[in-house]
Order: C-alpha cells, then structure tokens, then sequence
C-alpha cells in the first residue's frame, strides 16, 4: 500500500490473480460459444400417410346446389320446412278456431284444439287433479304457462256450469257426523278443590273459598248455595252454573241438634251467626228443648227466610 495516496491499493494484483482471473474467463467464453460450435440433430419425421401424398380430389362437386331429388340424398324438406318457419305451432293459438267451453271440464283434447301446446295442458290438467277450480273466466290467469294473450282471446267463449253444493274440486268425503259430546257435570258435595279449578273463572283460591263454605255449611242442599260464596262474583257463578249438579239432596248432609248444641257450635253455621245461636239457646233454657221444628217461628230473631234455609241443617232430638 502506497502511505502517501488517501485510497487503499485494492486495484493491485499479484502475478497468481492474474492467472487466475485469466483462466476464469476463458472458461466463460468457452461455455458462451460451445452451443453455437456444436451441429443441432433435426428431429426425426414420421412418414405421411399415403392419402396425404395422393392427388386431391376435384372440390368443384361440392360446389355444386344441393339437389333434394338427386340420387344418395335423403328428403331432408321437413327440416328446410322448419328452418323456414322456426315459430311454427308456438303461435298456432291464434289461428286456432274458438268455441264455447268450461275450463273445469274440457279435456286434453279441447285444449289441443285451442292450439294450446301439451305441456301447457299437462298443467291445466294437474291443477284441476289437485283440487284446483275456475270459477270465473279470469282465473284462467292462473296458469303461468300460458302463451301472453290467449285468456284475452278465449274469455268471451268461456261458459262455467255452476258448482254444486260443497264442490270444491278435488275428491269428495261424506259430511263428518260429530257425536254431541255429553258435558261432565261437578258433584258439588264430592268435587275437590282441583276440580274446581277445572271450572272457567275458578282459581285455587275461589276453590279454597267454596270448600270452606261447604264445610261450615254442613254440605249443599242446592246448586244456588255454591253462589253464596264470599267473593264469588255473580257473573263466573252464572258461567259455572250449568256444569254443576246435586247427586243427592239431604243425604250426606250434616245437621245441629238444638236441643244439645252450644252457642259456640251454633255460631259457626253460616246461617245463624252469634245472634241468633244466643236466642236459639235462651229459648231453650226459658222453654225447655224443642219438641218440633215450628217451635223455632216463636224464636223472633229467627225471620222466616232464614228457617227456611236452616231447616235442612237442624235436627230436634
């Protein structure tokens, strides 16, 4: 390295780099230049055939008009016909004479005859099988498939027979004969309070309300007596009334004998109270026991609206 020049000396080379450099792009060139040295083979050919070689034959036949009636032609004028008119039979709707008919009951046959195509009459015939009616001329818009303009020529030949009584196209089942159903009728002195829950407007509590005044009663001499209940409107009693019924009146029922029950006993009973148990009970003490029922009208708290209630839950023993 030169001291006095600011660079380092790295364009200096000795005497083996410069073989070496030498030798590496002599090798370089050689490969560069080997392709254009060597003889490229010519890929191999395989042979023509022989009608490849042979003299072609004279096109001008085949420039010749087509002849139907030549000899080795088929009669091809069905398809020169149909080339002619491409639209032919899609239209023939148009054309096609019109008569009085009922869309519910023309066959296959009377729809060919308006021009109709088969798959447009398959589908006229499907939706009549489903159950599927025309009852007025306008709905033979219904079927989609069919050609624009057609229910527009045809509806002034449409004539539909009225439909009998109950047609409503498709198959036919006899009227359902339903059984009358027998309403369950509620044994007011048996039903528990889920039975009466049962009822329209009764709930646990209005069921829990009328237990109680049956108990207290002594049980139900009539269906009215069920209306009595505290709380019970007049309106849900009216509702459930026809649903209830008196297996057995008088039976099963549970009676206060006067002549041995206690003012706290009489009390209790929803048609006596405190009042009147006290003088039921002063008459005994004054009089003596009841010998009969008519005692109890000389009682005078007791009016005779309410003996006449009380008396099938008192016994004179």
């Amino acid at each position: 390295m030169n001291p006095k020049s600011p660079l380092p000396d790295y364009f200096t080379f000795s005497k083996k780099d410069r073989i070496a450099v030498f030798l590496l792009v002599l090798v370089v060139g050689v490969l560069v230049a080997l392709p254009a040295l060597l003889p490229t083979p010519s890929p191999a050919l395989a042979p023509l055939p022989d009608s490849v070689l042979r003299r072609p034959p004279d096109s001008s036949r085949y420039r010749q008009p087509y002849d139907h009636g030549r000899a080795g032609y088929p009669d091809r004028s069905g398809y020169a016909s149909r080339r002619e008119d491409p639209g032919a039979g899609r239209d023939a709707w148009r054309q096609a004479p019109l008569f009085e008919f009922d869309p519910n009951q023309l066959d296959a046959a009377g729809w060919s005859r308006l021009g109709l195509p088969a798959r447009t009459i398959a589908t006229i015939l499907k939706y009549r099988e489903r159950g599927g009616r025309f009852r007025r001329p306008e709905d033979l818009g219904k079927i989609w498939s069919l050609p624009e303009g057609f229910v527009e020529r045809v509806l002034p030949s449409v004539r539909i027979a009225p439909a009998p009584d109950g047609a409503g196209g498709g198959q036919r089942y006899p009227p359902f004969a339903r059984e009358p159903r027998t309403p369950i009728l509620l044994s007011i002195n048996e039903a528990d309070s889920m039975a009466w829950e049962g009822l329209p407007g009764i709930g646990a509590k209005l069921a829990g309300r009328i237990l109680r005044y049956r108990e207290r009663l002594g049980g139900f001499v009539s269906v009215d007596q069920v209306g009595e209940t505290w709380g019970l409107p007049d309106s849900t009693f009216r509702k459930i009334r026809t649903r209830l019924e008196l297996k057995s009146s008088g039976q099963g029922i549970r009676k206060l004998n006067l002549n041995s029950a206690t003012r706290d006993e009489l009390k209790v009973h929803p048609y006596i109270r405190w009042n009147l148990a006290n003088a039921l009970v002063e008459y005994r003490e004054r009089h003596g026991a009841y010998r009969s029922t008519d005692d109890l009208r000389k009682v005078l708290l007791l009016p005779d609206s309410t003996l006449q209630k009380l008396l099938p839950y008192v016994d004179i023993k």
